[in-house]
C-alpha cells in the first residue's frame, strides 16, 4: 500500500509541474524587467556599467540574448501558424473547395477525376511544401530550443555550468540521440506486442519517460550532467517523470499523422522545457528502479565499440616473451 502511495504521490506531484510552464513561461521576462530600481549613485553606477558591458557584448557577437517568450512565441508562428496553419487550410479548406468547384463544373464525372487529381495534389503538396519545411523547423527548432533552455537557466540558475571537456560534449551528444533514437524504436516495438491494451500502456510509459528525458536534459546538461547519470536519475525515480510526460504524450501520442504530431510536439515542448527548469522532483523511496534504458545503452554500447574496434588502425603484433608481457601488464596496472 506504501509503494502504491508513494507512486501515485510521485506521479500526481510529476503531472502538477509539467503543466506549471503554461503559467510560469511568463514571469521570465518580467522579473528582468522589474528589477528593484535604487536612487543611490553606487546602484545607478553599477547599473551604467552592466548596461555598457551588455552593449559591448552585443556588438561582438552582434545578438542578444534571446528572451524566452520571444523565442516561445517564434516557435508557435513557425510550427503552429506557418506549417500547422498551412496543413490545415489545404487538407480542411483548399481540398473540399476544389472538389466542389469540379462538382460544379464537371457534374458526374468529377468523382472519377478526384480520384486521380486528390492524390496527386497532395503528393506535390507534401513533396515542394511540407517535407522541406518539416525538416527546415527541425533544425530552427533545435536552436531555439536550446536558446529558450540557456536563456530560463540563466535566470533562474545563474550560469550554465555545461560539459567543460569538448571532446566529452561531443560523444556525449552524439551517444544521447543514439540512445534515445534506440529507445524510440524500443516504444515503437512494445506497442506491436500481441497483448491488447497492455502494449499500449507499456508503450505509453516508454513514451513518458522519453519526453521527460528530453525536456530535463537542457537543465541537466546545463548543471553538468552527464548522460548516464540523467538515465539513472530516470529510472530510479520514475514515478515523478512518468507523471511529467504524461500530458505530452498523451498529447501527441494518438494523432495517426506524423507532421502533424511533431507540429504539435515542437509548439508545446517550449512549455515543458520552462517546466522542467522550474521543476523540483520527488525522490522515489521505494528503491523500485525501472530499468527500460539498459537494453538500448547496452547495445549502443556494443555499436559504438564496434566502430571504434574497426577504425582503429592495427598496430604490428610482436611476440615479447611470456614474462616480460606479463610484467609489463603489472607494470601498466
Amino acid at each position: 500500500m506504501d509503494f502504491i502511495k508513494t507512486v501515485l504521490h510521485g506521479f500526481g506531484h510529476g503531472f502538477v509541474d509539467s503543466v506549471a510552464g503554461f503559467y510560469l513561461i511568463f514571469s521570465y521576462d518580467a522579473e528582468v524587467q522589474e528589477k528593484p530600481r535604487s536612487s543611490s549613485q553606487e546602484t545607478n553606477l553599477a547599473r551604467r556599467r552592466a548596461a555598457q558591458q551588455a552593449e559591448k557584448k552585443h556588438k561582438q557577437t552582434g545578438q542578444e540574448d534571446p528572451r524566452v517568450t520571444h523565442r516561445v512565441f517564434q516557435c508557435c508562428v513557425l510550427n503552429g501558424i506557418v506549417f500547422g496553419l498551412s496543413l490545415f487550410l489545404f487538407n480542411y479548406v483548399f481540398q473540399p473547395v476544389l472538389k466542389q468547384c469540379l462538382s460544379f463544373f464537371m457534374g458526374e464525372s468529377a468523382g472519377t477525376i478526384w480520384v486521380y487529381v486528390q492524390p496527386t495534389m497532395s503528393y506535390i503538396f507534401e513533396l515542394i511544401w511540407v517535407i522541406p519545411l518539416f525538416l527546415l523547423s527541425k533544425v530552427i527548432n533545435v536552436f531555439w530550443f536550446q536558446d529558450i533552455a540557456d536563456s530560463a537557466y540563466r535566470q533562474r540558475q545563474g550560469r550554465p555550468q555545461g560539459i567543460n571537456n569538448f571532446s566529452k560534449y561531443l560523444s556525449d551528444m552524439f551517444i544521447s540521440i543514439v540512445i534515445e533514437f534506440f529507445f524510440l524504436i524500443q516504444a515503437s516495438l512494445m506497442r506491436m506486442l500481441p497483448l491488447m491494451g497492455i502494449n499500449i500502456m507499456i508503450s505509453c510509459i516508454h513514451l513518458c519517460l522519453l519526453n521527460s528525458l528530453y525536456a530535463f536534459e537542457y537543465r541537466w546538461y546545463n548543471m553538468g550532467f552527464e548522460l548516464y547519470k540523467r538515465l539513472s536519475f530516470i529510472e530510479e525515480n520514475w514515478p515523478y517523470f512518468l507523471g511529467f510526460g504524461m500530458p505530452l504524450t498523451f498529447i501527441t501520442m494518438y494523432i495517426p499523422s506524423l507532421y502533424v504530431s511533431g507540429c504539435l510536439f515542437a509548439v508545446l515542448f517550449p512549455v515543458f522545457i520552462i517546466s522542467a527548469n522550474e521543476a523540483d522532483p520527488v525522490v522515489n523511496p521505494t528503491g523500485c528502479s525501472l530499468q527500460l534504458f539498459s537494453l538500448v545503452v547496452w547495445l549502443s554500447n556494443k555499436i559504438i565499440q564496434s566502430l571504434v574496434t574497426k577504425n582503429t588502425p592495427q598496430t604490428p603484433s610482436r611476440n615479447y616473451p611470456t614474462h616480460l608481457h606479463s610484467s609489463s601488464n603489472r607494470s601498466s596496472r
